[in-house]
């Protein structure tokens, strides 16, 4: 795998997680700064609070890469999605896509390589997204479960529950061969 996308780096986009953040949210309709400070707030409550001196900026910078336009509505600065933006969609899923791939891969390797005080330490941390996995999990297929054709979600469904099984045999094996 190349260690570039565009000649970037696989963790480096060309807008931020955030501006991600901000031009799905107006993939669906023009909204104003301040709206989606707001909604941002709502759906990351007790993880992270977004700040206007941080939104704000980044819709600037959106707006500077041509990726989203302003219309001023009744005093209010309403920002929608140009198709610049939209046509970055598909090359952020690429990037996502090699982006996980790399991270599996370095984190491997990352194991791999640990002395064995490295690794108790990294189970740890393993541990922490072991409890987290369920959460994102059931929050993820939710909201994916709306919105999309029924052959489309069954297909990827059933490939959820096959790596279930496929995770849940090697977990058994592990196990199995530690006792």
């Amino acid at each position: 795998m190349s260690l570039s996308i565009s000649s970037k780096t696989p963790v480096r986009m060309p807008v931020s997680p955030l501006q991600v953040l901000l031009m799905i949210q107006l993939d669906g309709s023009p909204k104003y700064g301040y709206e989606m400070l707001k909604t941002l707030k709502e759906e990351f409550d007790g993880v992270w609070e977004p700040k206007t001196g941080t939104v704000y900026p980044a819709l600037k910078s959106l707006a500077r890469k041509g990726f989203v336009e302003t219309e001023e509505r009744d005093g209010t600065e309403y920002y929608h999605i140009t198709e610049k933006g939209r046509k970055l969609f598909p090359e952020l899923e690429k990037h996502f896509a090699d982006s996980l791939g790399f991270t599996v891969n370095y984190l491997a390797v990352l194991f791999k390589w640990m002395s064995k005080e490295m690794k108790q330490g990294a189970l740890r941390i393993m541990s922490l997204v072991v409890d987290k996995d369920e959460d994102m999990t059931h929050r993820m297929l939710t909201q994916f479960h709306s919105n999309l054709d029924a052959d489309v979600k069954k297909s990827f469904l059933n490939k959820v529950r096959n790596m279930t099984e496929h995770r849940l045999k090697l977990v058994e094996k592990l196990l199995e061969e530690t006792q």
